[in-house]
């Protein structure tokens, strides 16, 4: 039985990727390993980026309009995080820890370990650059941590091991014809096609129907040679 595979192209720093957090959820629920996740990292922020006044406005708002919109929670310690005058926030460290978990080739693990960093940073306040943080988070999901230690305590290169990462990310959502953070595709018929994820935020279970036709048509097929079993981002 082939498997169905699904491009998730989010970034760790991105409100609306924590947004489409429960449809993700649900499809994981309801589909388990008839599933085949792929997870790219486009680099909403690909360097370090003090957040000026009208960005922080912007952030709250979007903040406020998700909570409304989808019931998904930001904590008092990420509002106060945005709200400090010096604030700033950097996609390539928790996306080198993502990276670390695909590599290590169990998508289901890194599905987790982003559930873990969007809670870090949209409920308890973190921004995600704290290497305690981030190796933490990897409790009982990354069999090895040292090499993502060493990278995360040598800032110096973070920006060479993130470049072709974000690179292929964004080539990724051009093929997918996706329109930004986060997008969800699904491969059919040699090529992927996005799923409109955004008319399901406030209720992600409309999700797993609108693709159940699909899924099932996938599934049928006779599963090919060989399977690539994770993205490796390389």
């Amino acid at each position: 039985m082939a498997k169905v595979q699904i491009a998730y192209i989010m970034d760790p720093l991105c409100g609306w990727c924590y947004a489409a957090a429960p449809i993700v959820d649900q499809l994981r629920a309801e589909y388990g390993d008839q599933l085949q996740w792929q997870v790219y990292l486009g680099g909403l922020m690909p360097e370090s980026r003090v957040l000026g006044p009208r960005f922080r406005e912007h952030i709250l708002s979007a903040c406020q309009r998700i909570e409304q919109l989808t019931g998904q929670p930001f904590g008092a310690g990420f509002k106060a995080l945005i709200q400090q005058p010096d604030s700033a926030l950097d996609s390539r460290p928790a996306s080198i820890a993502i990276r670390e978990l695909i590599l290590q080739g169990d998508m289901e693990k890194t599905l987790d370990y982003i559930k873990r960093l969007q809670n870090h940073h949209y409920r308890d306040g973190y921004a995600l650059v704290e290497s305690d943080i981030l190796l933490g988070a990897a409790e009982g999901l990354l069999e090895d941590t040292a090499n993502l230690k060493f990278l995360l305590e040598t800032p110096a290169c973070w920006e060479k091991e993130t470049e072709a990462l974000f690179l292929q990310g964004r080539n990724m959502l051009t093929a997918a014809e996706g329109r930004g953070f986060p997008t969800l595709a699904v491969k059919y018929r040699g090529r992927y096609q996005k799923l409109e994820h955004e008319s399901h935020f406030d209720h992600p279970e409309r999700m797993v129907a609108d693709i159940a036709d699909l899924v099932a048509e996938i599934s049928s097929q006779p599963e090919p040679e060989e399977t690539s079993v994770a993205n490796t981002n390389n």
